[in-house]
């Protein structure tokens, strides 16, 4: 049954980029900010009681068009190149444990009010194209000279140019991917 409901709806990285871009336009245009204030990653430090939702909800959030467009070609090109290998609900859970595990660490360390960025879950994601490609090039043969690659390498590089605090949740995100994906290969849920 479950097997049927994931055949018959979009792609999750098409569902997320809705997201984003929903999140997006409610809380700069229509909310002026005030869905980030209510919603928006916050530290441990500087959470109320009872906010840890935050460490979910903070990654649909985006500073600028910039940071939204960046996302979401990421998770379009790494969902082009992985979702239908491993299927929806592998990609969903590697995407969410990597953003939340990412933000949680980083939230015991860091001081910060308005956390923002899918880019800890692409991270986690990038991780798993690499080691399926270099543990079975059969099921996933990385190759450049095509977009999904090129922009998934480009953004693998560039997304840590974005600062000291993108580049820390990037390691972590990459770090919670690699665990993941060595779980699932173990388990054999993977290949």
């Amino acid at each position: 049954m479950n097997t049927i409901l994931v055949k018959n709806i979009s792609n999750v990285y098409s569902i997320l980029i809705v997201l984003y871009v929903t999140v997006f336009v409610l809380d700069k245009l229509v909310f002026k900010g005030l869905l980030l204030d209510w919603a928006g990653g916050k530290s441990f430090n500087n959470m109320h009681s009872k906010e840890w939702y935050r460490l979910l909800t903070g990654s649909f959030f985006h500073q600028n068009i910039l940071h939204l467009l960046g996302n979401a070609y990421g998770i379009y090109f790494v969902g082009v190149i992985l979702e239908n290998k491993i299927g929806s609900w592998k990609f969903l859970a590697i995407y969410l444990i990597g953003n939340i595990a990412a933000y949680t660490v980083y939230s015991l360390f860091a001081d910060y009010t308005k956390g923002t960025g899918a880019s800890p879950g692409i991270y986690a994601l990038i991780a798993c194209i690499i080691i399926l490609h270099l543990y079975n090039k059969e099921f996933l043969n990385l190759q450049f000279g095509n977009w999904p690659a090129n922009y998934t390498f480009a953004y693998l590089i560039l997304g840590n140019l974005y600062g000291m605090g993108a580049f820390i949740v990037h390691i972590l995100g990459f770090s919670f991917g690699t665990i993941i994906t060595l779980i699932f290969l173990f388990l054999n849920l993977l290949i």
